[in-house]
């Protein structure tokens, strides 16, 4: 077998049925003739993966301003047990669902969009807004006693999708993941904090970790146990690592953005800089509270390779160039 064929099959295995599916219906076009089928793909002008809680899914921008989600990422999304996309196609069609659609929707799901991404021939993807309109259908058959007790999942996903996207839509989650929102309109980053935040304040849980200050007494060379006025044993956490919590973990959040509207909404109350609630209670469950975990994360890992704080400071402003000059701080 020659290295084209080997190459050849290779690729083929490497493709999902719904990809295979696409091309040979391009190259089924071409053979008849039709060649215009391949060349008037629309093409997408940026990709990414969007995450939405602990589901990650492909998604686009075509250059004509659609946002659509891969078809297998549709079943993805709703946790079906298949992540084909036949697989969101066959429970869509399913009686109990199906009666909540709606012709349209239905006629919109049996006929994806094939589009031409940045590393394929070609592809099925839905306009993002489908898994939106899908997902207040299950919500309503759920209500409406239709669904039966193997689908029960499906309402709980569906729920925690729209939970997700309420705020500023799916298709704000789609800019970000695809870097679409760096070429589109001045209130990009507007909604993107907004993605962030909740006006209203959460009950506390605690978002920092014990190992989160023992790193930093291990960084700053401090003890890691203290004593207070009273005579009681705690972790030692001094004020200087609220300082350093807010530019490294805080800040870093959208470039300071996210960190001026936490200003915002939790101002200081009092001359030694005290706040009616911690930053992290501000922040959206979905969405915030788990970009702030992930830096928190990057910092952690940075703290454990570094020696001491300039260490630390040199191999952050090499992560992180983007971030520039924080200014000054103030507590969180």
């Amino acid at each position: 077998m020659n290295d084209r064929r080997k190459g050849g099959e290779a690729r083929a295995k490497s493709l999902t049925p719904d990809e295979r599916k696409a091309i040979a219906q391009v190259a089924a076009s071409a053979r008849w003739g039709k060649k215009e089928v391949a060349t008037d793909l629309p093409k997408a002008t940026h990709q990414g993966k969007m995450i939405v809680g602990e589901v990650e899914l492909d998604c686009y921008v075509l250059a004509d301003g659609r946002r659509l989600i891969h078809k297998r990422g549709m079943a993805k999304a709703l946790n079906l047990k298949s992540a084909g996309g036949n697989a969101f196609l066959r429970s869509m069609t399913r009686k109990g669902i199906g009666s909540e659609l709606g012709q349209k929707l239905v006629e919109i799901i049996e006929n994806p969009v094939i589009f031409k991404p940045l590393t394929l021939d070609s592809a099925h993807g839905y306009d993002a807004e489908v898994l939106v309109e899908v997902c207040k259908a299950i919500v309503r058959a759920d209500e409406g006693g239709k669904l039966t007790n193997s689908q029960d999942f499906l309402a709980a996903q569906a729920r925690i999708l729209l939970n997700a996207f309420a705020k500023v839509g799916v298709a704000a989650l789609i800019d970000e993941a695809t870097g679409f929102q760096e070429v589109r309109g001045p209130d990009a980053l507007r909604l993107l904090v907004q993605q962030y935040v909740e006006a209203e304040k959460r009950e506390w849980e605690k978002q920092f970790p014990d190992e989160y200050y023992d790193r930093l007494n291990e960084l700053y060379g401090s003890k890691r146990m203290t004593r207070t006025s009273t005579g009681i044993v705690i972790q030692n956490r001094p004020q200087h690592f609220a300082l350093f919590t807010r530019k490294y973990v805080y800040h870093p959040l959208e470039n300071g953005a996210v960190l001026d509207e936490l200003d915002q909404l939790n101002p200081k109350v009092d001359r030694r800089g005290n706040r009616r609630a911690r930053f992290h209670q501000h922040l959206s469950f979905d969405y915030g509270i788990q970009k702030l975990k992930r830096q928190m994360q990057e910092v952690m890992t940075l703290m454990a390779i570094s020696d001491n704080v300039s260490q630390f400071k040199r191999l952050f402003q090499k992560r992180f160039p983007q971030v520039g000059d924080q200014g000054d701080f103030g507590l969180e």
